[in-house]
Formats: structure tokens, C-alpha cells, sequence
């Protein structure tokens, strides 16, 4: 296919610089004249869009971009709530246009990215829609956001991006004349960027100055997920179109030897990406020369070379070339050369260990990129205390100081560096096991490699409580994230415990008890999270921080103390009045309030804030953004709960389709969605249509977190429900029942609340369909009063309703056998607890 080869040529050449290019084109399209002319005028295209701001793009640029488009998009063509401007920009998949806003007060300027028409593909649909998915997870202020996503009418996918109106990093730096401090800063915001996807397992794998444009502001902006690869494929067809070979999905300017080599990428190929654009930053130039070598050529010289050290590369008659040999030598010489190591093993094992080593050389501390040489850290501790060092330079006492301080600095780089290989190996090996190849083909997700991981910590809690400690709250934040708000808490408590055997500062520990304080909150574990809330601020005595006082409000409105809840809640909102929704404290004090005052009743409210808060986001993130789509969620339950349902339902109708289409139908964000839609059905007594969204919910559920997730239970407790009360599945109603009570009493307990709560109604389907003696059994056991001590009043309310009830059905009131007489006691003794005793 001639578009295919004409792409494939494209992607090749197109890092490459103008002598390069020329001889490429010889070679590659000797035999093809036309094709050679097609392939020039793209390259040339792409080189005008490179150097330009998008005001200069030229009429040709425009062209040729809307002429790919098929004739289909024009300016000034309505998409959604976006008019089409003209194009901007192109990439492997699609055209870029630029467009604005139309349907409201508020003009914004967006970056549509529409598919090719010429590539539209199963393959590159599927690319297509793992790009929208992957930037639908990330929310950072130095990522483009995205704000809309959906179809034009023939069905090609479409998303609308934050407009960036910047320039590529390299080009930037050379306009403001930036000095190397400067630049080193600036990497660092883009070392942050990138961190960020790695912490929702996204590599970026195209990193490059043409994907990383800088404001005018002077703030970085990271572009073009179009290639990135997730570390948590969901399903075998994510896999087969993320690791696809038909086409070059990487830039070779900037791509580590594992990527040529065709083999499985993760956070190493970023790290050398990145260490290719600081070299560029400050030298000027790439490590390597690829000028007339075909790919072949170039991975056999990136097999075989290694890089010369940037300080070399600074050519004596440059302008302060002798000043910038000297300010590249040592430290940043070693940083940029651990980036590119042959091996991914070798490199730093984060992007975080990259931004770390470039604050330590802006600070003058030693580099862990420069193991050994004791000289080197003494120079490093006599350049940070010149001062005393003079006046001390004869005494003995003075070398032996520096003696020792030379022995502590050494012990803390060999431990960093372990902690470094230790980090890299206990993730490598994560993600080797949850390997689809060695799993059979099976489907791997997050929460799988993450357990993978967490089995792998055990090894270090003893020896490395350093690294324990911070692995640990890693792993918890994304439980957090995935809804295992037990499992969070258990890893968030040895962690705390790891952390005061390191040594962590009190700011540090408060961090984790509140972190753990929220997985107890969320997991219903009140005593236990108020507990942590305490011993958080017992760390920090004076003002406490705005994350613990957000934590003790909601505690307080869960606890029914609506007063003291609700005041703090709204303090802390006015402290964060100014802050805009990118900030995710500002957005978790809203619907924390919105919550508290949902369990004060006062329904109105709850809808009000919920409104204000959805006008608030959209003004920053679009119609589109997760966090909006969340909002809109809480919103329809909010106004289920007004009986507005035939309201609820259309709203939940829009807000599932759109979040099925940002997030992907088997994800837990559908699951959510369905579930809350099946709900807003089923109260508006659309039975079969609420039956239909539960089943969707469930598969979702199970797909995204398991079999055995608390979220599965849920979804299959309400469907159960459902199916009750439609009087025509009894039967695949009561094994449901079945197995949700099994599932919770082996993970909660037999005596539980959650498992009394599922007995509850498991007792009266069985006593509907006139099996009483079954159900008066069911919800008689032997150990059954602690789960109804710790039931909420309501609940056990209807719990020994329904005991007296089947007392009387079953002939109870002259028997004397056990369960006759426990349902006796509990009626007794529930008359003797004081109101709200759990």
C-alpha cells in the first residue's frame, strides 16, 4: 500500500538532519520518482512546522493538511461545541487542527486531532483510541490537557486538546538564550511531566523537542501520546497495538537501542529519550550523528558506540566554549551519560531518579550518577563550605572532619545507588511476571503487576526500610486510585512503621497517617482513621495541613457531627477560593462537601454544590475531563435523590457514553457509570432497561478489578436486587445473593456489617418466596448478634423486623430451640442499645 509506504519513509527520515535527508531519499526511493517528490514535500512541511508558531504556518502547510483531511473538514466546520480553524500540524496517525470554542461567553482556543483519512485502519483506530484513553488518565499541569472526545459521522474518533501556543524545548532554549542552570531547571519541569505518566503507567515512547513545546510563560508542555505505550495493557488487541511492528513508532533521533531492537519498552526508553534531548540542551547537538545511515546502520552504531561526553562536544572557538567545557565536566557529563547507557539497567531507574541527580548538581551536592571518587565529594563539600574550609585548612581536626563527612557521603551514595537497583529490580521483575507472553495470553492489568510488586516487598521491610517505606506508599496511593482501600490501608500502616525506622522526617510520617486515615475512611474503618487523623496531627502540633483538615471534616459528616464537619469543610474551601480545578485539593474539598451535606440531608444543597462545581471545572478542563465526567456522576445521583429521575436518567444516559468513550467499556470508571445508571433506571421503573446497564456494570467491574473486588460484589448485591424485584429471574437472583454473601464473609468476616447487611436481604428473598424456615435459619446464626451490634440503627431495625416476623411465620411463640431463642435475646437486647451504637 502506497500511503503505508509513504508513512513508513516519513517516520524515518524525518529526525533526520538536511544532508541526511537527501542521501535517505536517494537511497530509499531511487526507483520511485513520484514517490520521492511526495515524501520531500511532507519532510519539508514538517520542517516549516517545526521552526514556526502556529501564526506563521504557511498556505502550503495548510494545504496539504486539509487535502489529507479528504475534503470532509473545512474551517469554520462545527465539531460538538468547536469550530474548525486550519490545520496545525500532523503526526503518524492524524491531522491536527487548531479550533475554538463556540457554544458559550468563554473563547477558548483547542487543538483537534482528528485520524487520517488515508490510515484509517483497525490498527490505527485502535492507536487512535489508546492515545484518547491514556490522555483521558493524565491530569498535570505540564501535559496538555484533554478537554472533548468523540465522532464525526462516519465514525472516525476525534479528541480536543488544551491549545499550546509554545515553541519545541531546543528552539526555545537557543530564542531566550538560556544559561545552563536555566536549562537544567527546565528539564526538570519536563522530568516531573513524564513522572507523571509513569505513575499511571503510561511511557510516553516519542519524546522529543517537537513533542515538548514551551509557553510563553516559560513552561514546559508535554504533546503526543500518540505512540505511548501502557505498562498495564488491558486486552490482548491493546497489546497486539501496542507493540505492533508494521510501522516505526518511534522517533530514531531520540529512540534507546531497545526500541530499535524491537523489544518490550518501559520507563528506560524515557529516561534515554531524555537523556538524548539534555544533551541537545547543552551542547547543541545529539550524542550521535545518523546522517546517511539507514536503521540498520544506526543500531548496530548505538550497539556498538558509546556517547562522547557532552563537555567534549563544545568546540573551542564557540562563544565560551572553554567556560561551558568546564561548567558540562563532571557532573552534568555524568548525569547525560547514565541516561544513555546501552543496557536499561544501567540507566537511572526512574525519571524521578533523573530529576533528583539534577537537583542535587543545581544544589552542589554529590551526583549519584559519579560512583566512587572520594576526591570528587570532597571538592563537592569544601566547594559548599569554602568559607570554613579556609580558615580551617591547617587543622587536623578539619581533615578529620572532612574525613568523616567524606565516609558518610559515601555510605549514602552506595545506599542510594542500592536503593536505585533495588527500586529497578523489584519493578522489572513486576513486570516480567505480569508478562502477557508468560501468562498465557491472559489479559494483565495495573492491579496484577502492582500485586506482583507488592509480593516482592516483603524482601526489603526488614533490611531497606527507606526504600520499604517509599515503595509502599506508591503502591497505596494507586490502591487508592483502583478503589482496594483495605489493601491500601494495611501497606500505608507498614509503611509508617518502615518510615520511623528510616528516620523520615515528622512531615513525611503525617503524610502517610493521613494517606492511611483516607483508605480507613473510605473502607469504612472509622474509629481506626479518626486514630490515624490524630497521631498525623500529634506530628505536626502547629497548622495543620489543608489535606488533614479536608480528611476530619468528612470523618465528622460520616460521624454525624455535621456542625464541626461541614464548618471545616467550608473553611478550607475558602482558602482554596482562588485555586483553579487543575488542583486536585480544590476539587476534593468540593465534593467532600457536597458529600457531608448529602448526610446531613439536605438534598438541595448537595445539588447546588455539585452544579457550581461543574461549572467551576468546566471554565479549566472542557466538557470531557475525568474529573468532570465524575462530577456529573455524583450529580445524577443527586438528582435521583430530589425524584427528579426522568432528569437522572437522561443525564446518566449522556454521562455513561461519554465516559464508556473516554475511559473504555471495561474499565472501572464504566462499571461506576453503569451502576449508577442502573440505578437511576431501576427508581424510575424501567425494569429491563436497568437490568441491562447492571449487566454491563458487572462485566465492566470484573474485567477492570476482579472477581473478588469489593466493586464486584456491589454491582452483583444491585443486580441481584434488581432481579428480585422484577419477579422473573428468582433464580439467578438468589445464587447471586449466594455468592456476594460468601465473598464478603470471607473477606470481612462473618460478623461484619457488610455481611449482615447481605443476610439481611438474601433472608427476606427467601421469606417472599415463602421459605421461611430457610430464611429464619439464614439469619440466626450462632455468632450473629457483633454483626448486628455493628449495624448501622436502620439497618438492624430491619434485620429484627424481619426476625419477628419469621418468628411468628414459622411458629416460634411456644418453641424453645436455639434459633427461637437467639432472635428472642437480639430483639431484647437491641431495646437496650442507645442510638447510633456501632
Amino acid at each position: 500500500m502506497q500511503t503505508s509506504r509513504l508513512q513508513q519513509l516519513f517516520d524515518s527520515a524525518v529526525d533526520l538532519d538536511c544532508a541526511a535527508r537527501k542521501a535517505f531519499l536517494d537511497h530509499e526511493c531511487a526507483d520511485d520518482p513520484a514517490l520521492r517528490e511526495q515524501l520531500r514535500s511532507l519532510l519539508a512541511v514538517d520542517q516549516r512546522l517545526a521552526h514556526t508558531t502556529v501564526q506563521q504556518v504557511g498556505a502550503e502547510a495548510i494545504a496539504m493538511a486539509a487535502a489529507r483531511s479528504d475534503g470532509r473538514l473545512q474551517p469554520g466546520q462545527r465539531l460538538g461545541a468547536f469550530q474548525l480553524c486550519e490545520p496545525i500540524g500532523q503526526g503518524g496517525m492524524g491531522v491536527v487542527y487548531r479550533g475554538e470554542r463556540v457554544d458559550g461567553p468563554v473563547k477558548q482556543h483547542v487543538a483537534i486531532k482528528v485520524v487520517r483519512r488515508e490510515y484509517l485502519d483497525a490498527d490505527v483506530l485502535r492507536r487512535f483510541e489508546l492515545e484518547r484513553q491514556t490522555l483521558a488518565t493524565l491530569d498535570h499541569p505540564y501535559i496538555a490537557r484533554l478537554l472533548d472526545a468523540a465522532e464525526l459521522n462516519d465514525g472516525t474518533p476525534y479528541f480536543v486538546m488544551e491549545f499550546v501556543a509554545g515553541v519545541p524545548i531546543t528552539d526555545y532554549c537557543a530564542q531566550q538564550n538560556l544559561d545552563l542552570r536555566t536549562r537544567v531547571r527546565l528539564m526538570r519541569q519536563v522530568c516531573r511531566a513524564v513522572s507523571h505518566a509513569h505513575r499511571h503507567l503510561i511511557v510516553h515512547r516519542d519524546l522529543k523537542p517537537g513533542n515538548i513545546l514551551v509557553t510563553g510563560d516559560g513552561l514546559p508542555k508535554l504533546l503526543d501520546f500518540g505512540i505511548a505505550k501502557s505498562l498495564s495493557p488491558v486486552t490482548a488487541a491493546n497489546w497486539a497495538a501496542q507493540t505492533s511492528t508494521g510501522r516505526l513508532f518511534f522517533s530514531p533521533g531520540y529512540a534507546a537501542p531497545e526500541q530499535f531492537r524491537g523489544q518490550r519498552v518501559h520507563v528506560g526508553c524515557d529516561v534515554y529519550a531524555l537523556g538524548v534531548l539534555l544533551y541537545e540542551l547543552l551542547t547543541g547537538v545529539r550524542p550521535f550523528d545518523f546522517t546517511g545511515l539507514s536503521l540498520g546502520q544506526i543500531e548496530v552504531l548505538l550497539e556498538a558506540t558509546p556517547p562522547q561526553a557532552p563537555s567534549s562536544r563544545i568546540e573551542s572557538g564557540m562563544a565560551d566554549g572553554r567556560a561551558r567545557r568546564r561548567a558540562l565536566r563532571g557532573d552534568l557529563d555524568g548525569i547525560v551519560l547514565r541516561c544513555l547507557r546501552k543496557s536499561p539497567l544501567e540507566r537511572y531507574g526512574s525519571v524521578d531518579q533523573l530529576d533528583e541527580d539534577l537537583g542535587r548538581y543545581l544544589e552542589g551536592l554529590p551526583v549519584a550518577a559519579r560512583r566512587g571518587h572520594s576526591w570528587y565529594r570532597l571538592r563537592k563539600f569544601v566547594a559548599r563550605h569554602r568559607w570554613a574550609v579556609s580558615i580551617a585548612s591547617a587543622s587536623v581536626f578539619a581533615l578529620s572532619l572532612a574525613a568523616l563527612m567524606l565516609w558518610q557521603q559515601n555510605l549514602a551514595l552506595r545506599q542510594e545507588r542500592d536503593v536505585s537497583q533495588q527500586t529497578l529490580d523489584i519493578m522489572r521483575d513486576a513486570f516480567a511476571e505480569a508478562d502477557p507472553i508468560r501468562a498465557s495470553g491472559a489479559d494483565i492489568s495495573a492491579r496484577q503487576i502492582l500485586e506482583s510488586a507488592r509480593k516482592r516487598l516483603d524482601r526489603i521491610d526488614a533490611d531497606q526500610p527507606a526504600l520499604f517505606a517509599k515503595l509502599a506508599q506508591s503502591i497505596a496511593e494507586v490502591d487508592l486510585s483502583l478503589g482496594q482501600s483495605d489493601q491500601a490501608a494495611s501497606l500505608l500502616d507498614r509503611a509508617r512503621q518502615a518510615a520511623v525506622r528510616a528516620g523520615w522526617e515528622a512531615g513525611a510520617q503525617a503524610h502517610l497517617l493521613a494517606l492511611r486515615a483516607r483508605a480507613l475512611i473510605n473502607a469504612d474503618r472509622l474509629n481506626q482513621a479518626q486514630q490515624a487523623l490524630d497521631a498525623s496531627r500529634s506530628l505536626s502540633p502547629g497548622d495543620s495541613s489543608l489535606e488533614w483538615q479536608v480528611l476530619q471534616g468528612r470523618l465528622w459528616c460520616i460521624r454525624e457531627e455535621f456542625d464541626r464537619g461541614l464548618q471545616m469543610l467550608r473553611t478550607v474551601m475558602e482558602r482554596v477560593a482562588d485555586r483553579s480545578a487543575d488542583d486536585e485539593l480544590a476539587t476534593t474539598v468540593r465534593l467532600s462537601l457536597a458529600e457531608g451535606l448529602g448526610l446531613a440531608g439536605d438534598k438541595a444543597a448537595v445539588l447546588a454544590t455539585l452544579e457550581e462545581t461543574l461549572t467551576w471545572q468546566k471554565q479549566r478542563l472542557g466538557d470531557s475531563h475525568p474529573q468532570v465526567l465524575r462530577t456529573r456522576m455524583r450529580r445524577v445521583s443527586a438528582l435521583r435523590a430530589l425524584n427528579r429521575t426522568d432528569e437522572a436518567a437522561a443525564e446518566a444516559a449522556s454521562v455513561v457514553d461519554q465516559i464508556v468513550h473516554v475511559f473504555g467499556a471495561d474499565t472501572a470508571e464504566a462499571a461506576l457509570a453503569y451502576n449508577a445508571f442502573g440505578r437511576t433506571l431501576e427508581v424510575s421503573g424501567r425494569a429491563e432497561e436497568s437490568l441491562r446497564a447492571y449487566r454491563q456494570a458487572l462485566t465492566a467491574t470484573q474485567r477492570a478489578q476482579g472477581l473478588d473486588h469489593s466493586n464486584t460484589r456491589r454491582v452483583q448485591f444491585n443486580l441481584a436486587y434488581a432481579l428480585q424485584a422484577s419477579g422473573q429471574h428468582d433464580a439467578e437472583a438468589e445464587a447471586l445473593y449466594r455468592e456476594v454473601l460468601a465473598l464478603t464473609e470471607q473477606r470481612s468476616g462473618k460478623q461484619s456489617e457488610m455481611a449482615t447487611y447481605v443476610r439481611l436481604y438474601l433472608g427476606r428473598f427467601l421469606q417472599e418466596r415463602g421459605r421461611q424456615g430457610e430464611a429464619f435459619e439464614l439469619l440466626t446464626p450462632a455468632d450473629g448478634w457483633a454483626g448486628l451490634e455493628r449495624a448501622s440503627d436502620d439497618n438492624r431495625g430491619r434485620y429484627l423486623l424481619t426476625l419477628d416476623q419469621l418468628s411468628k411465620e414459622t411458629g416460634c411463640g411456644n418453641a424453645a430451640n436455639s434459633a427461637c431463642a437467639r432472635a428472642k435475646d437480639w430483639i431484647q437486647r437491641a431495646a437496650n442499645l442507645p442510638a447510633q451504637a456501632r
